[in-house]
């Protein structure tokens, strides 16, 4: 089993500025949070300190013999200031918990956000998912960075205190003592840091393996997959796969509980030598220099007190370190750069302006971490309104290409026109509204068939043009048939009372979708694949009334579903290497006809000629 190489460049936010990020966040959401670890810093560090003090006072008192009257006040005040600091601190941690809570779950808004609207790019891909998935793990639970970080802080400050009070107290014994207090913490703390970074690296692991295991946990309860999995016995398989990627996640946690078992060693030997050697120094000043009971009690709190302070700073700069490396993984996931242009642009075409005309000048495009071009010096020009059909084998750069026109994709090199204008100069989200798209893969949302088709609340759908693009995909012969009609819910697994739509049925509604849409440039990726033959053949007929008044960009392996085209466009290899109308492109016997004559050879009268009759 092989580790992912994990990459040496350090963390792109230093522990500090994500300690600063964090505190300014928790002041703009949350100021009640704020004022109250504000004012439990101090109060951690008073209650020990009146603590070790307590008995200093009374041992004076008593050695000193003052009246009743006098020791009652002496240990009476220091008494009820920690019974109040104490009660503030319990009422305290209860709010803190439920506020901190709160505050990580402000984070979930701009994480989503940023999945649904940073550039397609950033989140397609391997890459993108780990990101996602890495700076998920950030804010998922209570034990998450973004929510522990928090107590983290007001320990630190409240060590930090503590430490140099109680450095204070202790250099009266000895200032080598605070020197060596200190310097076995710093050995503690990088010990704790090399153990921190492992297990930061170590995530690179982890994150694909999570993302598996999610992945078969969900199939495993999903209605869709459910079929399958009984027919073709998929469950011992399954079962098999998430053994597989449990063991996998098991040796490299364990990989993580190696490494904090050598750090906590380390920190054991090493609190092993720094109290033998304070508490021995500090009997010796008892027994030899005549040192007062009093002193004794309060230096040999003190001792403790300073060791567990200094212990607690270097504690928790480990564990900020380390909290700070999944900061570092939330906050490079939502500052990811946009390449699109999100401020303002060129404005759209005006209604006489349509509709497009779309022209792709010396196009690549290579993928994130690929070593060769997708597509790779294109060249096309499509006129005004006309009917542009792509064709070529899988892989051949057909979907990649309807990306990049349409926005989702940023190109390599080259550039894209619409109406003449370059495609980076329109304002991102603008430019998404010249383009109605069916995609292959289909995602429904779990609202009614008229709310996924216009993906409006519902007292916003104009229900006129609802009708209409329902006849024009077909769709409408089966929505008469439901009880609740257009407004019948879908996806059975959140509603009781839903439906589940067939493969070609998901096909017209998402082609609904599209029309309802009714943007000046129309691409259709594979949008009849799932359809029966003649619900396919109705929609080719239709193909000039859905497409009137559009530039139109139809992919399709069936070749003769592309004959209603005005141009097709073969691809191979991402480069454009025929185009024509189907007689031209036949009369030329070159790829497309192959292509052509390898799909219709079963249809003829006399298969394979006169030989195989």
């Amino acid at each position: 089993m092989s580790d992912i190489a994990a990459e040496k460049s350090k963390p792109k936010y230093s522990t500090f500025t994500n300690t600063i990020y964090l505190i300014k966040n928790m002041w703009k959401w949350n100021k009640k949070l704020f004022l109250l670890c504000a004012l439990e810093i101090p109060a951690t560090v008073i209650v020990p300190l009146l603590q070790i003090y307590l008995p200093k006072i009374l041992i004076d008192s008593v050695t000193k013999n003052v009246s009743i009257t006098e020791l009652m006040i002496n240990i009476g005040i220091p008494i009820v200031c920690i019974i109040f600091l104490n009660v503030f601190l319990k009422s305290a941690s209860s709010m803190v918990t439920f506020e901190k809570t709160n505050y990580r779950l402000k984070y979930f808004q701009p994480f989503f956000g940023k999945a649904l609207d940073t550039d397609y790019e950033n989140i397609d891909g391997a890459a993108g998912q780990k990101k996602f998935v890495k700076a998920g793990m950030a804010i998922v639970s209570n034990d998450s960075p973004a929510e522990a970080i928090v107590g983290e802080i007001v320990s630190f400050f409240s060590n930090i205190i503590g430490f140099i009070l109680y450095a204070g107290i202790v250099s009266n014994i000895h200032p080598l003592i605070v020197i060596f207090i200190i310097a076995s913490s710093i050995i503690n703390y990088f010990v704790g840091k090399y153990v921190n970074n492992f297990e930061h690296k170590n995530k690179d692991n982890l994150a694909p393996i999570n993302r598996k295991l999610e992945y078969i946990s969900e199939k495993t309860g999903d209605f869709k997959s459910a079929k399958d999995m009984r027919l073709y016995k998929m469950s011992p398989w399954f079962k098999n796969m998430y053994s597989t990627f449990l063991n996998q996640k098991v040796y490299f946690e364990k990989k993580n509980i190696r490494h904090r078992y050598f750090g906590n060693f380390i920190d054991g030997v090493l609190i092993l030598f720094r109290d033998g050697i304070t508490y021995g120094f500090l009997i010796n000043s008892v027994v030899n220099k005549n040192m007062p009971i009093g002193d004794f009690v309060l230096y040999f709190g003190a001792v403790a007190g300073f060791s567990t302070w200094m212990s607690g700073i270097v504690k928790n700069l480990n564990q900020l370190n380390s909290y700070s490396l999944g900061i570092c993984d939330l906050r490079e996931y939502l500052e990811m750069e946009d390449k699109m242009n999100r401020g303002s642009g060129v404005e759209l075409p005006a209604p006489y302006e349509l509709p497009c005309d779309i022209e792709l000048k010396n196009l690549y495009y290579k993928y994130p971490g690929a070593q060769d071009y997708a597509i790779k010096n294109l060249n096309l020009h499509i006129k005004k309104g006309e009917k542009i059909a792509l064709v070529g084998v899988n892989g051949a750069g057909k979907t990649t290409l309807v990306k990049l026109i349409c926005g989702l994709y940023t190109p390599t090199k080259g550039e894209i026109y619409i109406n003449g204008k370059k495609s980076s100069f329109y304002n991102r989200d603008e430019y998404y509204t010249l383009f109605s798209v069916v995609f292959q893969d289909i995602y429904l949302l779990p609202v009614s068939i008229e709310e996924n088709i216009a993906l409006k609340e519902e007292d916003k759908i104009d229900n006129e043009k609802m009708d209409r693009v329902l006849n024009m995909s077909g769709l409408m012969e089966k929505v008469k048939k439901l009880p609740k009609g257009k407004k019948t819910l879908l996806i059975k697994s959140v509603y009781d009372d839903a439906i589940e739509l067939s493969g070609g049925e998901m096909q017209k509604l998402m082609l609904s979708q599209a029309l309802y849409k009714d943007a000046p440039i129309i691409m259709l990726d594979e949008p009849t694949a799932a359809l029966d033959p003649i619900a396919e053949n109705g929609i080719y007929q239709k193909y000039n009334e859905l497409t009137k008044g559009r530039t139109s960009i139809f992919i399709s392996h069936r070749l003769a579903s592309t004959r209603f085209c005005d141009r097709i466009v073969l691809l191979d290899g991402g480069r454009i290497i025929e185009e024509g109308d189907h007689n031209s492109l036949m009369r030329e016997n070159g790829k497309y006809r192959e292509m052509f004559d390898a799909q219709s050879y079963y249809y003829k009268d006399n298969i394979g000629g006169e030989e195989n009759a």
